[in-house]
């Protein structure tokens, strides 16, 4: 496994004012075009500067360099996908538990939707540093986790819960992010989030549970 270098936080400085945040968003947009259609040996802060229209100086403001808008990409995909799991949680006692498993994979597979290919190209970019935002994303996302099962503790069977938060996020970060690239389709039609519904509500609960194959059009 590659070792991961030691990285600045991603942004050098936050956007404070409407006109510094429209800045941001056009940099990061054309980094995101720039890596879509030439992938990552294409992708220098010139190159980003000058598909966005602004001087290397004004982007060299916010990133210092090309890892940094690697990192920031990344966090919004991470953003999303909590975003989706705090949708779930405050519902998580009332609904069947088959019923709160899929909404929050439902949200997941929404996140990793929203640009496959970028997502692709990301995923293929050699390792970044400790992001400065890692740690505490993966807190925070655990304890959400834990208090949705614990909200469910007599139907979850597993005695350890903080085992059972790692076994399930890791297993649905990893079916979830290579599906992406590798079985699109089957994450579009929804398909694929029925058998992770299956596995997971088994897992928890030890109970083989019938889960309704999707039948709703593609997403995306």
């Amino acid at each position: 496994m590659a070792k991961r270098r030691k990285m600045q936080p991603i942004l050098r400085k936050r956007p404070e004012q409407d006109r510094s945040r429209a800045t941001v968003e056009v940099i990061l947009d054309a980094a995101a075009r720039i890596l879509v259609r030439g992938g990552y040996e294409a992708f220098t802060t010139n190159r980003v500067a000058e598909k966005a229209d602004v001087s290397i100086g004004s982007l060299y403001q916010y990133f210092p360099n090309k890892e940094s808008l690697l990192g920031e990409l990344m966090r919004r995909h991470t953003i999303a996908i909590e975003s989706g799991i705090e949708a779930v949680a405050p519902q998580a006692q009332d609904p069947p538990f088959a019923d709160v498993v899929r909404a929050a994979i439902e949200h997941i597979v929404r996140a990793h939707l929203v640009d496959p290919e970028l997502h692709r190209v990301l995923s293929e970019t050699p390792p970044l540093g400790k992001l400065d935002w890692e740690a505490t994303f993966a807190e925070r996302l655990a304890a959400r986790v834990k208090a949705a099962f614990e909200a469910r503790r007599s139907e979850i069977v597993v005695r350890d819960l903080d085992l059972a938060v790692y076994v399930v996020t890791r297993a649905v970060e990893a079916v979830v992010h290579n599906a992406a690239t590798e079985r699109l389709s089957d994450l579009k039609s929804g398909v694929l989030t029925d058998e992770v519904t299956r596995m997971l509500v088994g897992y928890l609960t030890g109970k083989a549970t019938p889960v309704k194959r999707a039948v709703r059009a593609a997403v995306g």
